[in-house]
């Protein structure tokens, strides 16, 4: 196997390998990116999961141990206003008890698939917005017309 991924990044791989396997085991035809502008080329329903910063702090006063947060953004693009508040609900009440951590490699040789190993647990410290995405008018064009963003800060334990 080759090397593991960065922290930040086993973060990013973790979150949304979970959000996806929560989706795909409680509901049908809801497609799961990870990129903002490639929602706009999918069917709807489409969950958008972008890892948007990380928080450094140092653990304690003249430690060199960092204590790192990471910033979430989910972007639920709907085709009803009552499928995205379920699924606005629904992805929050699963992000609220965490999910497990995993370090993830590619296979030597295999760059296409992902080798997981459980290593701890992602939990959420901060959810920093739920809420609809407001233009102002009805009159937006799909895909923006019933969205809506969860914004959630977790820790690594």
């Amino acid at each position: 196997m080759s090397p593991a991924f960065s922290t930040m990044r086993n973060v990013e791989l973790s979150t949304i390998y979970y959000i996806e396997t929560q989706i795909d085991n409680n509901w049908t035809g809801i497609e799961v990116v990870k990129s903002f502008l490639s929602a706009y080329d999918k069917t709807l329903p489409v969950v958008c999961i972008r890892l948007i910063n990380a928080l450094t702090d140092r653990l304690e006063v003249g430690s060199t141990t960092l204590d790192n947060e990471y910033g979430f953004m989910i972007d639920i693009f709907g085709t009803s206003d009552g499928q995205r508040i379920d699924l606005a609900d629904f992805i929050v009440d699963k992000l609220k008890d965490g999910w497990v951590y995993y370090t993830h490699a590619h296979t030597v040789g295999d760059n296409t698939s992902l080798a997981r190993t459980s290593d701890g647990r992602i939990s959420v410290k901060l959810f920093t917005d739920n809420s609809r995405v407001d233009f102002g008018t009805d009159e937006i064009e799909n895909p923006d017309r019933f969205r809506h963003r969860i914004g959630v800060n977790v820790r690594k334990s």
